[in-house]
């Protein structure tokens, strides 16, 4: 019989789920946050502008970089320079509290930087696209998650670090974060963004009704969805946003994909794909299958009507405001594999609207490095935001006090585990046709059944890889 005719079979031999060794583990072992030596980061080979070189000190880290850069900074700390940024972000309400807090520090230590913080719409880009020119009032500085490097490097959005900073500072750079933070922020072998914070899919659990259990493994998921399973009184086994972007874990745990960038290939319909999808319906019988959305599947669990929810580590924040007790890990490996999320870092740009002017470049410099280097923004994001750092002292203080963060610790064994979205612009052609085939397997499922929601997985998958590759 075929891997995906195994049926239930799939769910019930699985190994100790290895990723929470990064809480456990005691002593300085950061091994899960180091990628596969072929993949850790090398300098880009750019040869960036020679400069005469000073040390700049930001909270614990010291950094090499330009004196005119340095001199800078000093002015902008006496007030004796008078510049404003603008920063955008995309970030939920209580993130935006943290970020504004921030943001009033920076204020604080150099008072001749008025920093501007605007929470952009869906369409930052476009927004960005149109107004990059209008140096005034368009982005000095961007934050998103790095899978749009692509796209915003090939526009010519946004500044090239290895071209307007010395080899001496990328080097210094490179040093404070965790290798698959700093990658993240190469396209092409240049640098383009310093990352600040990282997330991923994870598993979150009210413990009051799990009774203190985190599954480890998806037989426990299981029995814990069976358990709590009962629809004719609005409760259900799992609450699960059912998206291309959510369900990567149970794809990639069978050797599935859908873009590789390294070798440039689809795999949209790889057996690998076809049966991590099958593996849903394992789990759609336990879920609220009428509305699999974001909202929906949220409520679910924040109402106490599903005991578990596998969702972004961006909503522990949210969660942790309303679910009193709540458990956080990785999505528990299945049959002795392990689920690879997708993890995105968030990365900071500056912008080539802040090039017109040298102070303004200088200044949205300035507030990069500092934001992304300052062990005191790091904290404050952990306990404000919930949010998963990338710096290596940030992520040696978690794990020190995995006990006080538990939720990021938890989040930060799901981004260890994860696999970077791609920065190619070939991944923007995934998602329509990806989600496209996920709804019409939920409307199957939901109109027709499972058997023919199975039946039509690998036509509709085929046909998602066919307008992919078009």
């Amino acid at each position: 019989m075929s891997e995906v005719g195994k049926g239930s079979s799939i769910l019930r031999t699985v190994a100790p789920l290895l990723a929470l060794f990064i809480i456990l583990t005691i002593g300085g072992a950061l091994l899960p946050y180091v990628l596969p030596e072929e993949t850790v980061p090398t300098m880009p080979p750019v040869t960036p502008p020679s400069a005469v070189l000073d040390s700049l000190q930001i909270g614990t880290s010291q950094i090499r970089v330009p004196v005119d850069l340095k001199t800078f900074a000093e002015k902008a700390k006496r007030g004796e320079v008078s510049v404003s940024i603008n920063v955008w972000t995309s970030l939920t309400p209580l993130e935006a509290m943290a970020f504004n807090s921030i943001i009033s520090q920076f204020g604080r230590e150099y008072p001749g930087i008025k920093v501007n913080h605007r929470g952009a719409a869906a369409n930052m880009k476009e927004v960005l696209r149109a107004s990059i020119r209008d140096a005034e009032n368009s982005a000095h500085v961007l934050s998103w998650t790095h899978n749009w490097t692509g796209e915003l490097a090939e526009g010519a959005l946004i500044v090239s670090l290895s071209q307007v900073l010395p080899r001496e500072t990328l080097e210094d750079l490179r040093a404070q974060y965790a290798p698959f933070a700093y990658s993240a922020g190469i396209y092409k072998q240049e640098l383009y963004g310093l990352p600040w914070a990282a997330e991923s899919t994870v598993l979150i659990c009210n413990a009051d009704l799990t009774g203190g259990v985190l599954p480890q493994r998806f037989s426990q998921l299981e029995e814990i969805m069976a358990r709590y399973h009962k629809p004719e009184r609005g409760t259900y086994g799992l609450a699960w946003q059912v998206d291309p972007y959510h369900v990567y874990p149970i794809v990639t745990a069978f050797g599935g994909f859908y873009y590789d960038e390294e070798k440039d290939q689809l795999g949209l319909n790889s057996p690998g794909t076809v049966t991590g999808f099958f593996l849903l319906s394992h789990v759609l019988p336990y879920m609220f299958t009428r509305d699999v959305g974001h909202e929906a599947q949220l409520s679910l669990f924040e109402e106490g009507r599903a005991p578990c929810i596998i969702t972004g580590s961006w909503n522990v924040l949210r969660i942790g405001e309303k679910v009193r007790n709540i458990l956080v890990g990785p999505v528990p490996e299945i049959e002795g594999k392990t689920p690879r999320p997708f993890s995105a870092v968030r990365l900071m740009w500056v912008t080539k609207a802040a090039e017109s002017d040298k102070d303004r470049l200088y200044a949205s410099l300035l507030f990069v490095l500092w934001f992304t280097l300052n062990d005191n923004v790091a904290k404050t994001l952990v306990e404000e935001a919930r949010l998963v750092p990338v710096k290596l002292s940030a992520i040696d203080f978690v794990r020190k006090n995995a006990e006080k963060y538990s939720a990021v610790a938890g989040a930060l064994s799901a981004v260890a585990n994860g696999a970077l979205l791609p920065k190619s612009t070939k991944m923007a052609k995934v998602w329509g046709p990806l989600r496209e085939a996920l709804s019409a397997m939920i409307s199957i499922y939901n109109e027709k059944g499972k058997e023919e929601a199975l039946r039509q997985l690998r036509p509709l998958l085929e046909e998602a890889q066919r307008k992919a590759a078009s």
